[in-house]
């Protein structure tokens, strides 16, 4: 079973089940959950999750990468 999962419907703070508190996003100001990536940080505003036999994968629809924080020296 695959389903669409869309945050931008939620209100900030609301905290959604195995994906943490939704927020708005700092780059485009809609809604959604902030998680990291091999690009690194990314906003999810929408995402596809399915469920299989091993477990579940879930992959981003609508996101926005964010700026990787910078490090003070």
């Amino acid at each position: 079973m695959v389903v669409l999962e869309d945050f931008t419907l939620t209100q900030a703070g609301v905290d959604i089940p195995a994906e943490g508190p939704a927020a708005c996003c700092p780059r485009c100001g809609r809604a959604g959950i902030e998680q990291s990536s091999e690009k690194g940080p990314i906003f999810v505003h929408s995402q596809l999750s399915e469920i299989l036999g091993d477990g579940m994968r879930t992959e981003p629809q609508d996101c926005c990468v964010l700026p990787s924080p910078t490090r003070s020296a």
